[in-house]
């Protein structure tokens, strides 16, 4: 079993702005970092919170759940629906979904609803695709949130103690139609998570970043 991971400080690779919508494009996958430079977007829009389904399992979902984008590209970040948290994680580059899933809620196959109503709230490793430690979620109580800092790039809110910290300057968890722009000046893989609980270890809430092009510096 490994211990957190060891990276370069990365938070000044990243900006957080409001901005306005940008126009979606997508990449192919399954190329080699220069060549999918050539033909990954420099910006994309990525919707947290299905924007047609606002309300309920269905709006706890990153759309689309895997984004490739150029390096010094950005993500707008659309959020939807209420009661989300946004918190990016740099993860190594072979991790999966499946590598995500497997340590979540498991889900029943007929209503893909998670099997475990007290598995929320309960203490989790997640590791990535190299066993690296990604986050602990601590328990509830007294850990609301998805709020662990440890090698966290980016959080809508922080956790002091038991006090909640606030969704977004000036808004709220249930401001609808907030937009967070994020700029990704070095390449890798990011995972982005839904802070809260729930979102996250019940229902899956949780997306990628893929930044290419360049070297990995």
């Amino acid at each position: 079993m490994k211990s957190r991971r060891t990276i370069p400080v990365l938070t000044a690779a990243l900006a957080l702005a409001l901005a306005f919508p940008l126009s979606v494009r997508t990449a192919d996958k399954g190329k080699d970092d220069d060549k999918d430079q050539n033909k990954a977007p420099q910006d994309a829009i990525v919707n947290f919170g299905d924007p047609v389904t606002l309300a309920g399992a269905g709006n706890q979902v990153l759309v689309p759940d895997d984004t490739t984008i150029s390096k010094g590209g950005t993500i707008t970040f659309v959020v939807n629906g209420g009661g989300h948290g946004i918190a990016i994680y740099p993860v190594s580059k072979n991790t999966t979904r499946e590598d995500i899933t497997q340590q979540l809620c498991m889900h029943d196959p007929v209503t893909n609803a998670c099997v475990d109503p007290a598995f929320a709230n309960a203490d989790h490793t997640i590791r990535d695709g190299k066993d690296n430690v990604v986050m602990v979620t601590g328990t509830n109580p007294p850990f609301l949130r998805i709020d662990d800092p440890t090698d966290r790039l980016l959080a809508t809110s922080t956790q002091i103690g038991n006090l909640a910290g606030a969704f977004l300057t000036g808004t709220s968890a249930t401001a609808t139609g907030t937009l967070m722009q994020v700029r990704f000046a070095k390449t890798g893989r990011y995972l982005a998570v839904c802070m809260n609980r729930s979102h996250y270890l019940a229902s899956w809430m949780f997306g990628f970043i893929s930044v290419v092009g360049g070297d990995d510096n």
